[in-house]
């Protein structure tokens, strides 16, 4: 596992909920000192959005049991900058668009959304 998922798993709460309408839910926070702030930006750190992307593709693959990967980004929307040490709720359901099973998810932060997608995600390959 590289630097990045680490910090991910890292920043993940201990508490996974499911709502009556299939969100399943955990909060998260990026500490100061995590690698995925490198760079993005000096003096004014910023979540980049593939990291709030693939910390949702990490979030599905252990709700589901199975490594997944990013097959595709059918839609996605930044609202607002993730700023480190604030408290994160990630969402997501899977629903089915176009045939396709997809996970619409959905990043807050103090109850306003700061980020939403539409992902396509798909089982890892065995590399045995």
């Amino acid at each position: 596992m590289n630097a990045l998922a680490l910090g991910i798993l890292a920043a993940a709460g201990d508490s996974v909920s499911v709502d009556d309408g299939g969100f399943v839910s955990r909060p998260y926070c990026f500490a100061p000192g995590f690698a995925g702030f490198d760079g993005h930006f000096p003096g004014a750190p910023i979540l980049p959005a593939v990291v709030q992307i693939q910390t949702v593709v990490a979030m599905a693959g252990g709700h589901a049991g199975v490594p997944l990967r990013l097959s595709s980004v059918e839609s996605a929307k930044f609202l607002s900058p993730i700023r480190p040490d604030e408290a994160i709720l990630v969402r997501f359901r899977i629903c089915e668009v176009g045939g396709k099973p997809m996970h619409d998810a959905i990043l807050t932060v103090a109850g306003k959304t700061a980020s939403s997608f539409l992902l396509h995600l798909v089982p890892e390959e065995s590399t045995s």
